[in-house]
């Protein structure tokens, strides 16, 4: 009789894509409209490529883990699994570094390029922005912790052979 999925395996995949799904909600529902007296601003997440970038890596990490938790235990497929993980990884970890300096900018600005800050215009909008990166980041650490589990378990050399 074949062996299952292990229930980490399920439950760790399932935290990732669930943070990476409501990482994605989050950013594309960011909008906020200003209106003052002197002027109109529109902050929106598509305003921003960091963000933009973030927010479609996480479409497509939950995606990813979704597809995965579908794929039957005894499929060929599972042996591209920890190469797929590896290189979901890489992006989602190379969005929110793009996402997370994006945010910085918005926060702090960059007095040299004359860019200053608008989170004191736009608090809503960023506080949106902050929650999904905080999300993604999370889903992020579980994800590396499901691949550093998964190559503990194929790697091994002392878990050949036998377990009983």
């Amino acid at each position: 009789m074949g062996r299952g999925k292990p229930m980490k395996t399920i439950v760790l995949r399932g935290l990732a894509n669930a943070s990476f799904l409501v990482a994605a909600i989050v950013m594309f529902a960011s909008y906020q409209k200003v209106d003052e007296e002197s002027f109109n601003f529109i902050a929106r997440y598509s305003d921003w490529n960091g963000f933009m970038f973030c927010a479609v890596v996480n479409c497509i990490g939950c995606l990813y883990n979704l597809v995965v938790l579908i794929i039957p235990s005894g499929s060929q497929l599972w042996k591209t699994v920890i190469v797929l993980d590896v290189i979901v990884n890489m992006v989602v970890g190379a969005s929110l570094g793009a996402g997370w300096q994006t945010y910085l900018m918005l926060g702090e600005g960059n007095m040299h390029a004359r860019w200053w800050p608008i989170c004191g215009a736009v608090p809503y909008f960023c506080a949106k922005v902050l929650g999904s990166l905080i999300t993604s980041t999370f889903g992020f650490a579980v994800a590396i912790a499901l691949l550093i589990c998964t190559l503990h378990v194929s790697v091994d050399p002392f878990l050949v052979g036998n377990q009983s």
